[in-house]
């Protein structure tokens, strides 16, 4: 069962959610050097900005994914994308480090419900044969999301101030709601009736504790968490090794990290065909040798221009590994989706801002080589974690055949 022409232009506004929240959370990478020079501060004194929106958005998981199991996963997107529009204009005229960093924090919770509460609604609304694909699918609007974020990021900040660059992103937020506001009106898939049965805070830490008690749901959060901590712990400073090395304008390096997002839109658009070819645990394997190559190579090159297909590759690699986990998300706990997916965003940010935040304390230390190499090593032992101990329950082979 392919998605329906409803299901695809509700999944289609969700990827303008996505959209918009994936910008919010990379167009620091391009304009951390910017803010550290405006404000005078080192890049490891300033790293707390980027992991701010990280943290609240993985704390604030465990608030939104049993909210969407009760009150409806679209409706709970809605109400969050409102939010985040508001949230995103403050981060645009804060004053001061501290105060990009509360409205980040700000942002980062609003933005909790988006991309876990649309991947779990995909769960519910689309046969599990198909749904690997059509994750790919809604995959392209976080990662143009990613893209606009960091090319906005670079271009915008370099020509008109990095503010610039969350106004666009608010703006985005609020086409993305009128979009949510007609599908509620128009498309009853989106209006779930409320469901009472986790209502109170005790049933809901329950739920928590019920499913986290499972060796398979687990595996995937030890797995997301891993390959948070070390993909974005690393990822977050390429912009600005760029700028240090090199000496690369904040534009340039915003126009180096997109094609970060074109290995990722290649993804999407082979999905069907890579899925079906090796499988979901060869699929996340041979990502992670990819990303674990481009680091090398990026940590060792002594010319700048081998950023640029290292990047590319990056992409591609880390899609192939995330796309599989998200997957997984799904499946680990098809009777309290929401909830689930909501732990695995929990992992993914949690580990993502910590990450973020010990490798900036390196690299005052030390620079941006060790991190990239520790980055390199520990992808490629979860890429043999993921191949050599994958539980049964996620083996179900749920291949694609290439059309």
């Amino acid at each position: 069962m392919v998605a329906t022409p409803s299901q695809a232009r509700a999944i289609f506004f969700l990827s303008v959610a996505a959209f918009a929240a994936a910008g919010t959370t990379r167009v620091m990478d391009a304009i951390l050097p910017q803010i550290a020079q405006e404000f005078d501060v080192t890049i490891g004194a300033v790293a707390f900005v980027a992991t701010a929106y990280a943290f609240t958005y993985g704390a604030f998981q465990l608030v939104f994914g049993p909210l969407g199991d009760r009150y409806g996963k679209y409706r709970v997107i809605l109400l969050a994308c409102i939010g985040s529009a508001v949230t995103t204009y403050i981060c645009a005229f804060a004053g001061s480090v501290m105060g990009i960093a509360g409205a980040r924090l700000a942002s980062g919770m609003m933005a909790a419900a988006i991309v876990p509460l649309a991947i779990a609604w995909v769960g519910d609304v689309v046969a599990a044969g198909e749904r690997q694909h059509v994750l790919a699918r809604f995959l392209s609007g976080q990662i143009l999301g990613l893209l606009a974020g960091q090319i906005g990021g670079g271009v915008l900040g370099e020509y008109f101030g990095w503010r610039s660059a969350f106004l666009f992103i608010g703006t985005v937020y609020l086409f993305a709601v009128a979009g949510l506001i007609f599908e509620m009106i128009s498309n009853s898939a989106t209006r779930a009736p409320r469901d009472d049965r986790n209502a109170s805070f005790w049933r809901t830490w329950d739920t928590f504790l019920r499913l986290t008690s499972r060796p398979v749901v687990r595996f995937v959060l030890i797995t997301v968490a891993i390959d948070a901590f070390a993909m974005f712990g690393a990822f977050t400073y390429v912009g600005a090794s760029l700028h240090y090395r090199f000496g690369f304008d904040f534009a340039t390096i915003g126009l180096f990290l997109a094609t970060y997002c074109l290995g990722g839109l290649f993804y999407v658009s082979q999905s069907r065909r890579l899925i079906g070819f090796l499988g979901p645990a060869r699929l996340a394997f041979w990502g992670t040798v990819l990303v674990a190559v481009t680091y090398v190579t990026i940590a060792l090159t002594p010319v700048s221009w081998v950023y640029l297909p290292a990047i590319s590759v990056m992409g591609l690699g880390f899609y192939m590994l995330h796309n599989t986990l998200q997957t997984f998300a799904t499946q680990m706990a098809p009777d309290a989706r929401g909830s689930a997916v909501a732990l695995f965003a929990t992992c993914y940010f949690l580990a993502q801002a910590v990450g973020v935040y010990l490798a900036g304390m390196v690299i005052d230390l030390y620079g941006t080589t060790p991190v990239f190499l520790l980055a390199a090593v520990i992808l490629m032992a979860l890429g043999f974690i993921l191949l050599w101990f994958m539980p049964a329950e996620l083996k179900t082979d749920n291949r694609c055949k290439p059309r």
